[in-house]
């Protein structure tokens, strides 16, 4: 039997298909990462908390956290489910309304007003901010998380913990080895 290159191409073409339908099929949805406006008016009707990723276009790690924490599943889910996910660019040029307050880009100091507030007293990035239900702050974590480190972070908050014990009292409390 004899192939042309046009059957050859079809054959191609059609393992190509499948292979990209496959892919497709079973990979991961991701955080559902959205804006601080659309997280503020999704908690008029289901108030939750909100993990707040604080980035630049230049930090090597949050790039790193991007790829790495940010895809693990376990991760994945337990954000999707507990919290609105926030992506928040620091040296965002757009003007942001935010709890009546508009933020707008600062050009002296190179990054967006909002990002005082979501960073706190962190100078780095990324910053991972953490709010309560009446979005105020409950805390800004600077720097890259590891998915073990992350795990233990978003549990701290989504359960609740933060409000009965401390932060070293919680990882004292947790079983050793388990995540």
């Amino acid at each position: 039997m004899k192939i042309t290159n046009m059957k050859l191409n079809r054959i191609l073409f059609i393992i190509l298909i499948a292979c990209s339908v496959n892919t497709f099929a079973q990979a991961p949805d991701g955080i559902k990462w959205m804006s601080i406006t659309d997280a503020e008016k999704l908690m008029k009707d289901n108030p939750k908390k909100i993990i707040v990723d604080v980035y630049t276009d230049w930090c090597g790690w949050c790039k790193r956290l991007d790829a790495t924490t940010y895809k693990d599943p376990k991760i994945v889910e337990y954000i999707n489910k507990n919290f609105y996910a926030v992506k928040f660019n620091a040296e965002s040029k757009d003007n942001i309304t935010f709890k009546g307050t508009q933020y707008s880009f600062d050009a002296q100091r190179r990054v967006n007003g909002l990002s005082t507030i979501m960073m706190g007293n962190s100078t780095g990035y990324p910053t991972t901010t953490f709010l309560g239900e009446n979005l105020e702050v409950l805390s800004n974590i600077p720097g890259y998380q590891s998915t073990d480190m992350m795990n233990s972070i978003l549990h701290f908050f989504g359960d609740g913990a933060y409000l009965k014990m401390t932060w070293d009292e919680y990882l004292k409390s947790q079983p050793q080895g388990q995540d």
